[in-house]
């Protein structure tokens, strides 16, 4: 039993406890809350009225009633993050069991013309995303995803990440206490991109300085017409100044709304993103990444401090939300146009600064994620980078998307550029997975994350792959076409100078077997031309041909199987050379197809 397990294990026991415990106070508060309710009309149905008597003797169940109601508030918040929590800590159980289809899978990322994400299986069912994704907002849910689509070249970010990923791996109870704050509140993406241009927007306030100073003279004239009010020597001054507030607030009834369209709405958005601002300030990180990030919202003033600020500013303008209050407020401190001044300066003061502030929450929930697959998965390892010429060297290598217990696993070797790997094999003995094994290992890697290998020293190099093209019948495109337009793209690139690691599987599907040989092999002399260094799986045995012709540079590997008793022996090995067994005729006899 690894230590995750027992961590999330003894974590899931543990809020279930809590979570029973917080629900049975709450029903035992719903009767204390009645009987003190009914309690405030006890004295006035004994007694009758007699003055101060029965409002004092109403005010004692009253003030209870209404302590009550705050705890009984607390107890709802308390039973929703320990509810959170456990589903957080029993999700992570069935992932150690490799079930990982309740997890968000980021079909939406899906981009059948994205340089190697979809053949690589990163984002959708099934998908390298829905199998490491654990960001709880949206910010992060994005920036992981720019991740895998686009992951770091340069070898100093990537040991960085490395280094803040083992750092926040060995917290598990910092990171699943941010995740549950994160999911507390479910974002949309509307209210996400509101926020977000919150910095871009600039707000005007005309006489700014003459609101500012109404906003304080008018509420304490008003207060003061109460005095003689109340002594019984007039209301007028009282109905005048309510009435100068009304009128002030009718003349600023387009600016009040506008404001409120702004910011109204969004406290418990805002709340979310103080507290994982909080978690972030108080965390003392040791790795340069987490240190840099934690500097960009502790100096010079603590964000969260502000994002509380903005929070209770936010939380005072939805007042408005219920008429009663609204009418009061609004009739003694002229209560919106106060919001509207204190939010305008807020956001004159900080708006600059709230992008970089939710960058760094996006970028550590995307963090977490990385983290929380080193601490899971804790038979993978760091790669090591290598600058200076092309390296690839695996032991082990393994897709990570395969549960351990079924995961075979290959070494491979591939040192300089302008070099060629044929891969040969017959149908289903491995060799479509085992491209995707490499492109999808050499991504992660890229990210700073671990990857599934006993040894892996590679060096950074963009991910090129050709592995299911489609046709379209909305451009008019064949399924050769298509694939000859990803191939151009590719060579392009390579011919600007970019050093690309193309992966290949069958070459050159949609024409004749001649056109498709003599094209293979002009293909991969160009690529040899341009110093790509390629993976190209086939059946075209022809292909093979070429390690003749190319000694130093065209090298051969194949998966081999066994055929014995009429049945097919898959062992998903690779091994040096060209495959001797092909099983395309004995798969059709056996069959019935033939």
């Amino acid at each position: 039993m690894n230590e995750s397990y027992t961590f999330y294990s003894q974590k899931a026991s543990t809020y279930s406890f809590k979570l029973k415990s917080v629900s049975f106070q709450i029903k035992r508060f719903t009767w204390y809350r009645l009987t003190s309710f009914l309690l405030i009309f006890i004295p006035l149905t004994v007694w009758g009225w007699n003055g101060w008597l029965t409002v004092v003797a109403s005010l004692i169940p009253a003030a209870t009633f209404f302590f009550l109601v705050k705890k009984n508030i607390q107890l709802e918040k308390q039973k929703k993050k320990f509810q959170v929590l456990k589903k957080i800590t029993e999700d992570e159980l069935l992932a150690l069991e490799h079930r990982f289809s309740h997890f968000e899978n980021g079909e939406d990322f899906l981009d059948t013309s994205h340089f190697n994400s979809y053949d690589l299986d990163l984002f959708g069912e099934g998908s390298l995303f829905q199998f490491i994704n654990r960001t709880s907002t949206l910010s992060g849910r994005q920036r992981l995803a720019g991740w895998l689509q686009n992951p770091p070249l340069t070898k100093s970010e990537i040991e960085q990440k490395q280094e803040a990923i083992r750092e926040l791996s060995a917290i598990p109870n910092w990171r699943l206490y941010f995740l549950a704050n994160g999911h507390l509140f479910k974002e949309t993406a509307e209210l996400n991109e509101e926020i977000r241009r919150w910095s871009e927007t600039s707000l005007n306030l005309n006489r700014s300085a003459g609101i500012r100073l109404l906003t304080v003279v008018i509420p304490v004239l008003t207060i003061l017409s109460i005095i003689p009010a109340v002594l019984g020597m007039t209301n007028l001054l009282l109905f005048l100044m309510i009435f100068i507030q009304w009128g002030l607030l009718f003349s600023m009834t387009k600016r009040i709304t506008q404001y409120y369209q702004f910011f109204g709405r969004k406290s418990e958005l805002l709340g979310k993103y103080m507290q994982l601002l909080e978690f972030i300030e108080e965390r003392d990180f040791k790795a340069p990444y987490l240190a840099e990030l934690q500097k960009k919202v502790r100096n010079p003033d603590r964000a969260s401090h502000i994002f509380r600020h903005l929070k209770k500013l936010v939380s005072q303008f939805e007042y408005r939300q219920n008429v009663v209050v609204t009418i009061l407020l609004n009739s003694i401190f002229l209560w919106d146009v106060r919001c509207v001044y204190k939010l305008w300066d807020w956001h004159r003061k900080n708006r600059k600064k709230l992008t970089a502030w939710l960058d760094v929450i996006a970028e550590t929930d995307a963090l977490i994620s990385l983290a929380n697959l080193a601490y899971n998965q804790t038979q993978f390892i760091y790669p090591k980078i290598h600058e200076g010429g092309f390296t690839f060297h695996a032991k082990q290598l393994g897709h990570p998307l395969l549960h351990a217990e079924k995961r075979v696993c290959n070494d491979l070797s591939i040192t300089g550029w302008s070099k060629v790997g044929i891969i040969t094999g017959a149908n289903m003995a491995g060799k479509s997975t085992f491209l995707r094994t490499v492109g999808v290992n050499l991504i992660l890697g890229r990210t700073g994350a671990p990857v599934s290998a006993q040894e892996f020293v590679f060096t950074p190099v963009k991910v090129y792959t050709n592995m299911r093209t489609t046709d379209s019948l909305l451009k008019d495109e064949s399924y050769f076409f298509a694939e000859l337009k990803r191939i151009k793209a590719v060579l392009d690139r390579l011919e600007n100078g970019e050093r690309i690691f193309v992966i290949l599987d069958e070459m050159l599907k949609g024409t004749n077997s001649v056109d498709k040989l003599n094209g293979s092999k002009e293909l991969i002399r160009k690529l040899l031309e341009l110093k790509a260094v390629a993976l190209i799986a086939t059946h075209d045995l022809k292909i093979s041909e070429m390690e003749n012709e190319y000694p130093q540079m065209v090298f051969n590997k194949c998966f081999e199987i066994k055929l014995e008793n009429n049945e097919m022996i898959f062992d998903y090995l690779l091994t040096d050379g060209v495959t001797q067994t092909m099983n395309a005729t004995f798969l059709m006899k056996k069959m019935g197809i033939i």
